[in-house]
């Protein structure tokens, strides 16, 4: 200890020392609540997450195996709204095959030549045959038309309503 320290100072060292630790123990205390009301308020938390991790957890696993059972089809895609610019060749197309009387069978020359009558200004240029056979092929997927008769490179595919 150093002896240059009077007594007076030294007391007063030691009282302050005293009073910063007395602080810190009423702090800590305080603190001390604190967490302890925390930690409550976390363990009550945790405890509902889980129990609403368990059930879902559950619920999923069994409405996984429900879905693996078998894949819903997918719907047809929508048909976008008409608009009032040009029209696709693909939907005039489509037009012409809906205005067939059912079961008449039908080329894609035949749909190409009645497009190009019917529609001239929605057009920007003619459809030719292969553009028809396209939008035809389209329509046979969608299942709006069926194949009668496959085309082959010389001959054309036959298609009916």
């Amino acid at each position: 200890m150093s002896s240059e320290l009077s007594v007076a100072q030294v007391l007063a060292n030691l009282e302050a020392q005293m009073r910063f630790h007395r602080e810190q123990e009423a702090h800590h205390a305080e603190q001390e609540v604190f967490h302890r009301e925390q930690r409550a308020v976390h363990a009550a938390e945790h405890e509902t997450v889980a129990q609403h991790y368990e059930a879902f957890k559950a619920s999923a696993s069994g409405a996984a195996e429900i879905a693996a059972r078998r894949k819903a089809p997918e719907p047809p895609p929508e048909e976008p709204p008409r608009s009032s610019g040009p029209s696709l060749p693909s939907r005039l197309v489509a037009r012409v095959v809906e205005d067939l009387p059912e079961g008449e069978t039908f080329s894609p020359s035949r749909i190409a030549d009645e497009v190009n009558r019917r529609y001239p200004r929605e057009l920007r240029r003619p459809i030719d045959s292969r553009l028809a056979s396209t939008a035809l092929r389209r329509l046979l997927a969608y299942g709006e038309i069926h194949l009668v008769e496959k085309g082959l490179p010389h001959r054309e595919a036959i298609y009916r309503r």
